[in-house]
Parts: C-alpha cells; sequence; structure tokens
C-alpha cells in the first residue's frame, strides 16, 4: 500500500470528496462534504508528523506526539460531524 495510516485516511476522505463532486452527489449535502475534506486535511497534518524529523533536536518528541493526537482528535471530530450532516442532509433532503 502506498499510503498508510493517518495520512492514508486523510487522502481517502479527500479522494472520496472529490468523487462526490465529480458524481454531483455533493450537491445535495455541500456543508457535510466540506467538514469531511477538512476532516481529511487534519488526518494528512497527524500522519506527517511522523516524518517531520528535521526539528527533532529543538523539540521534544513528546511535543510531536501531543500535536498529532490534537491534530488526530480535530480529524475525527470533524469527519464525525461531517458524517452526520451528510447523512442528514441527504436523507431530509428527499
Amino acid at each position: 500500500m502506498v499510503f498508510e495510516g493517518l495520512v492514508g485516511l486523510g487522502i481517502a476522505l479527500l479522494f472520496g470528496t472529490a468523487l462526490a463532486e465529480y458524481s454531483k452527489f455533493r450537491q445535495k449535502s455541500t456543508r457535510g462534504w466540506n467538514w469531511l475534506a477538512l476532516a481529511g486535511a487534519w488526518f494528512i497534518f497527524a500522519g506527517s508528523f511522523g516524518v517531520a524529523t528535521a526539528l527533532a533536536p529543538y523539540v521534544t518528541a513528546t511535543l510531536w506526539e501531543g500535536i498529532s493526537l490534537l491534530f488526530q482528535t480535530l480529524g475525527w471530530l470533524f469527519a464525525l460531524i461531517g458524517a452526520i450532516f451528510v447523512a442528514y442532509e441527504t436523507l431530509v433532503e428527499k
């Protein structure tokens, strides 16, 4: 697999949003898909801390892990809100 972990999850969310836009499904619940795309960006940010080692001598490893956990938490929160918005707006807009 090319992308693993949090980066892969972020790319999957962004790819899903792009497919929804391409298939015109995103028009039904624009706000929810925006939240899901933002969650994908947060997951990519969280996954990038595993390779961001250039500042390791200057910043402790626990700080990097803390920031990564913060971005993961924000990603999951935004994904949950986005999924709820998409489900609600899709079911109500019938």
